[in-house]
């Protein structure tokens, strides 16, 4: 529970307490050669217990010492706010100063009263610490230099994680499925573009893992189909291609897209601002979260090609 919602329960349960308990007091005797004031309550039963129990609950929160009595900690500390400056009505103080000592001795005539508002000062300065921290945090008040800090790390996150290995006959024969079409007939182009676009809900990069397939039939990994050629009179003899583990993360179009921008030495704000896309579509395509749609590749296309002065041309092979 954050602390604002802590101190403003407890102001409201100390308030609870005034109408009915409107003359509990506590009194104080202090001397300089004591660490703490000599705390007397005065009222009934029931609002000491009930005084007690919150006055334990909200000095646990303002102290990390090992303390005897937390109920003295909370009274010390309204003590403290009634005796800073001018003294705070409900609360008497009385100076005397018997054999070369200082005697400090006084009365908080509503404790409850004081204890809610003090409460309140807890939760209004818990409020601006929080408000603080949520700006410190929040992308929309970050520097641009940050921003690109930030996606750097994400990326490396995913780099670095363990990859994701998926066996190409799963991915062939659940692509299958969705479009109503043979195994063999889905082209190498339909497999990378749905592996892809698992980045952004996996994060991490991917290992597609390929079936041992006989050459001359359809194949997910060659563009053209070739036979092996026989000597006249003998048998064609199949050839098995030697499985391997291919990297789709490392051709990804995230990959791509922040290869270029980065040579053009632009910012994600930049990028959007020239392709005229949005920051955050810029960012989630740069970090492989989302796949572009055709014409948002066409817009990068457009704007690299016109800074880098070449032709680029996006592979949505990957």
């Amino acid at each position: 529970m954050l602390d604002s919602d802590f101190w403003r329960e407890l102001a409201a349960a100390f308030r609870e307490c005034i109408t009915s308990h409107e003359d509990f007091s506590a009194a104080r005797s202090y001397y300089m050669n004591q660490k703490v004031g000599e705390w007397r309550l005065i009222g009934s039963e029931a609002a000491i217990v009930e005084f007690d129990a919150l006055a334990r609950r909200s000095a646990a929160r303002i102290t990390t010492a090992l303390v005897d009595d937390l109920t003295t900690v909370w009274l010390e500390a309204l003590w403290e706010r009634a005796t800073t400056g001018p003294v705070r009505t409900p609360s008497e103080v009385v100076k005397e100063y018997p054999n070369g000592l200082l005697y400090l001795r006084g009365t908080i005539k509503t404790v409850f009263q004081a204890s809610s508002s003090l409460c309140r000062i807890r939760e209004a300065e818990a409020l601006q610490v929080e408000f603080t921290e949520r700006q410190q945090t929040n992308p929309k008040n970050w520097s641009p230099f940050r921003r690109e800090y930030e996606a750097f790390k994400s990326l490396e996150s995913i780099i670095t994680e363990p990859a994701e290995r998926i066996p190409e006959e799963f991915a062939r024969n659940a692509i299958a499925r969705i479009y109503g079409i043979k195994p063999e007939d889905v082209t190498r182009e339909q497999i990378a573009f749905e592996v892809a676009g698992l980045l952004s809900a996996t994060k991490r990069h991917i290992e597609l893992i390929p079936s041992t397939i006989q050459l001359g039939s359809p194949s997910t990994f060659n563009d053209e189909e070739s036979e092996t050629q026989s000597e006249p009179g003998s048998a064609k003899q199949p050839q098995v291609e030697q499985p391997e583990t291919t990297s789709v993360a490392a051709e990804t179009v995230a990959a791509q897209i922040k290869r270029l921008r980065d040579e053009c030495r632009w910012t994600n704000e930049q990028l959007a601002e020239v392709a005229q896309l949005s920051t955050r579509q810029v960012a989630r395509h740069v970090l492989g979260e989302a796949m572009p749609y055709k014409r948002n590749i066409a817009a990068y296309e457009r704007v690299f090609t016109k800074k880098l002065k070449r032709q680029i041309v996006i592979s949505k092979k990957s």
